[in-house]
């Protein structure tokens, strides 16, 4: 130790602190850090009462107090606190009632709370006027906070079980702690974690999901199989949208029981039991048993089309300033190093990692499967990519367990940092709709500067240079952490 500097001693001593602290201790602390600061952001203005989330609130009230899901009344209902059309968001049904175009899943999760926060929220007016007037609160108002204190929960939740399993998975408590903050604390997590959308609560299971499924060959695999399985199939419940995940959890597992198929029969029941209700509920509302008229199949096109539309959504989905990941998450640039060093200490593990993230992903960027683009609506940036970014985070710590990799990777971190304070005080500045400059950037560096962001709806030559400049950058940057990672393993070894 004395022949360390003395930053060097202060960083060791702050790690062994946190490496002997118990880790039921670290969680706690994680909560309250994470409460603490997601609820201070909700506290200055923000979109979470509008775009999808309202829409899922008023199916939420369709199940809470009309025990149904034909929306006519909930729209149309002059007393009720959510004063919303249904625009594209419900149609008529086969048999004539109005349906919601957004899947049930979470409002039939939400519905206990949403029925104790609506009636809390209708006695706002209860307060002294002048209150009201001071914290700008209505009854929506305040039913949206409600709501958002609910999200918080879910998102510690996350929080709480990411760090649980990236320490378990990397063997670096301390580290895995620190960086447990870092990542539930910045985009897209912070910018999602406090709305009533399906991408947090879908990470959360899908992480819940992936950390049991160990337990399909431990004692009693046909009950925790059948739990398993059914979370599984939530997972399509709450969002079309996961068919990848939920498909890669289940090869995951027929790979696990290949040798004793019968431990996996729990499972296929609890996955049969969800699918069977998804194919229900779409007979019973659209007279199909998987499309809608929300979610269904593309027409194909030509393979190049194809190709370019594909390739299209990928970059967008990375690179777009308005709904892309990397300029509100610089973060995510060191996933694909962590994910090299997990795969060299754990081939199995990087496989399972890699086949979530892809499976995901390869029906999120094709234009057949997706028919809606890459974008996400009115919604913060990189909303699609929600339900995979605990996949893409949890090997992290190993990069930041090699002492070279700290300045570059500890000065990527601290520019995340930076403008997390910044979507704190600002949260409205993380939400976009459509092609254009992006709110946060024209707040940081000016309106040229934000004009001059390329769009990534089609592949232009300026596009295309911009990408691969980027992408030979990140390359690089890759190779070096892994490089310094790599070293410092032989040196141990």
């Amino acid at each position: 130790m004395a022949n360390h500097p003395a930053g060097t001693r202060s960083r060791v001593r702050v790690l062994d602190h946190i490496e002997r602290a118990s880790p039921a201790r670290l969680r706690r602390l994680l909560t309250w850090i994470v409460v603490i600061v997601m609820t201070g952001l909700v506290t200055h203005g923000n979109y979470a009462g509008s775009g999808d989330a309202v829409h899922y609130m008023v199916i939420a009230r369709s199940v809470a107090f009309d025990r149904d899901l034909d929306l006519s009344n909930d729209y149309s209902d002059s007393t009720s606190l959510i004063r919303e059309q249904p625009g594209a968001h419900a149609r008529p049904g086969v048999d004539g009632a109005l349906r919601p175009v957004h899947d049930v899943g979470l409002p039939f999760i939400a519905a206990p709370v949403f029925w104790a926060a609506y009636q809390i929220a209708s006695l706002t007016d209860r307060l002294p006027e002048s209150l009201r007037r001071r914290a700008k609160l209505n009854e929506f108002i305040a039913l949206r906070q409600l709501l958002s204190l609910f999200m918080i929960g879910v998102t510690v939740w996350l929080g709480r079980l990411f760090f649980d399993v990236s320490s378990a998975m990397t063997g670096h408590k301390a580290l895995a702690f620190l960086w447990a903050l870092v990542w539930t604390l910045s985009p897209p997590i912070l910018s999602h974690g406090y709305v009533l959308l399906t991408e947090v609560p879908s990470a959360l299971i899908a992480l819940i999901v992936y950390s049991r499924l160990g337990e399909v060959n431990g004692e009693r695999p046909i009950p925790r199989g059948l739990l398993l399985g059914m979370l599984t199939g939530v997972l399509i419940l709450i969002h079309v949208r996961n068919a990848g995940l939920m498909l890669a959890l289940a090869a995951l597992v027929a790979w696990r029981v290949r040798h004793a198929p019968l431990r996996g029969a729990g499972f296929a029941a609890g996955l049969l039991v969800m699918g069977a209700m998804k194919v229900a509920l779409n007979l019973q509302f659209w007279g199909t048993a998987i499309t809608t008229p929300h979610e269904h199949f593309g027409a194909w096109i030509s393979f190049g089309s194809f190709m370019a539309a594909s390739v299209s959504s990928g970059l967008g989905l990375l690179f777009d300033a308005r709904h892309g990941l990397l300029p509100s998450a610089p973060i995510f640039l060191l996933a694909p190093a962590a994910w090299w060093l997990l795969a060299r200490r754990s081939r199995t593990t990087g496989f399972e990692v890699l086949l979530l993230v892809s499976a995901y992903l390869v029906l999120i960027l094709n234009p057949i499967t997706n028919i809606h683009g890459w974008r996400g609506g009115w919604s913060p940036a990189a909303r699609f990519l929600v339900p995979i970014a605990p996949f893409l985070g949890l090997a992290v710590p190993l990069l930041f367990a090699a002492r070279k990799n700290l300045l570059v990777a500890g000065a990527i971190v601290a520019v995340q940092i930076g403008l997390n304070a910044f979507f704190w005080a600002q949260p409205m500045t993380m939400w976009s709709e459509g092609p254009g400059p992006a709110a946060f950037l024209v707040s940081l560096a000016g309106p040229a500067f934000a004009a001059a962001w390329p769009i990534f709806d089609t592949l232009t030559s300026a596009t295309r240079l911009l990408a691969a400049a980027i992408v030979v950058v990140w390359l690089g940057l890759t190779w070096m952490l892994v490089r310094a990672a790599t070293r410092r393993a032989i040196a141990i070894a």
